[in-house]
């Protein structure tokens, strides 16, 4: 009987240098640039799917976009290369515009592609920003602005009116330069909000919060397990803060309702005025 002992070892070199062998990454990238001209305010919609976003200022009546397109060797049904999949995009960029509605990032239609945004627009445009994963900055720009991002970061600043800024794990940080609500969530992150006029909704599952500003309609702050400082100046307000296990602290006076708790105060500042509630499961809550 013949013995099969002595085909072991060379399949196992044979399956070593498979294994060991280079997996060639033939990844392909380029860009376009477009420049758009608008008659009076501008709507921007830009989305991407795993690629970041940043919009700055520019000019008052033209909005400029540059995309920086990038492909992985995956082949896919079409069996097109990374190369002809970017060139593709690149003679055909994603952008639609109507009137002074313009659309960015539509669906390309292709996998492994990802595409990076660099835009500038007037800061007045109505603004909507959106990405799979990436991260999401805007600076002094943006009018009722709705920004969100399946796990990267939010930073923006100067952003006007009506606000939502959603992520599904990444930090949330952002300021206000004319009165509107705002609406601030994420999975997992801190959310640092700076000089807030209107109401406010904010809530994370493990991270800090800190906001300044001034209600002037209710607030609602809560987190699973973080701290909770808020910088409020003079406002007027009822408060309502609980932890479950973390203390509260506050430099102003308060008028309370009901027995002193240290895990719950119920109160008037100054006289009362919006209802600001603050809850965390775990974390300590500091007002100033």
């Amino acid at each position: 009987m013949r013995s099969t002992h002595q085909f072991a070892i060379p399949l196992l070199a044979l399956a070593a240098a498979v294994l060991l062998a280079p997996t060639p990454m033939i990844a392909a990238e380029g860009h376009f640039d477009k420049t758009l001209t608008v008659n009076g305010q501008a709507t921007l919609n830009v989305s991407t799917g795993s690629g970041y976003i940043r919009i700055n200022p520019g000019s008052d009546n033209q909005i400029h976009i540059v995309g920086r397109v990038k492909s992985s060797n995956w082949m896919g049904g079409s069996g097109q290369s990374a190369e002809q999949r970017v060139n593709e995009i690149v003679s055909n960029p994603p952008i639609e515009q109507t009137g002074n509605i313009i659309r960015v990032g539509k669906d390309h239609g292709q996998n492994h592609v990802s595409i990076d945004y660099d835009i500038t627009a007037p800061k007045n445009t109505t603004l909507s920003a959106g990405s799979g994963s990436g991260d999401i900055n805007i600076n002094n720009v943006g009018e009722n602005a709705k920004l969100n991002t399946g796990s990267g970061n939010i930073d923006a600043s100067g952003l006007s009116g009506t606000i939502s800024l959603e992520t599904g794990s990444g930090d949330i940080t952002a300021s206000q330069n004319r009165a509107g609500d705002v609406k601030a969530g994420t999975g997992s992150g801190n959310i640092h909000l700076n000089n807030i006029q209107g109401g406010l909704k904010a809530e994370t599952g493990s991270g800090n919060i800190e906001i300044s500003g001034k209600p002037t309609s209710d607030w609602k702050l809560g987190t699973g397990s973080g701290d909770v400082t808020l910088s409020l100046g003079g406002a007027a307000m009822t408060l309502d803060a609980s932890t479950g296990s973390g203390g509260i602290q506050t430099d102003l006076p308060i008028t309370v309702q009901g027995n002193l708790d240290k895990h719950h105060v119920v109160g008037k500042v100054n006289g009362g005025g919006p209802a600001v509630r603050v809850e965390t499961g775990s974390g300590s809550i500091h007002i100033h």
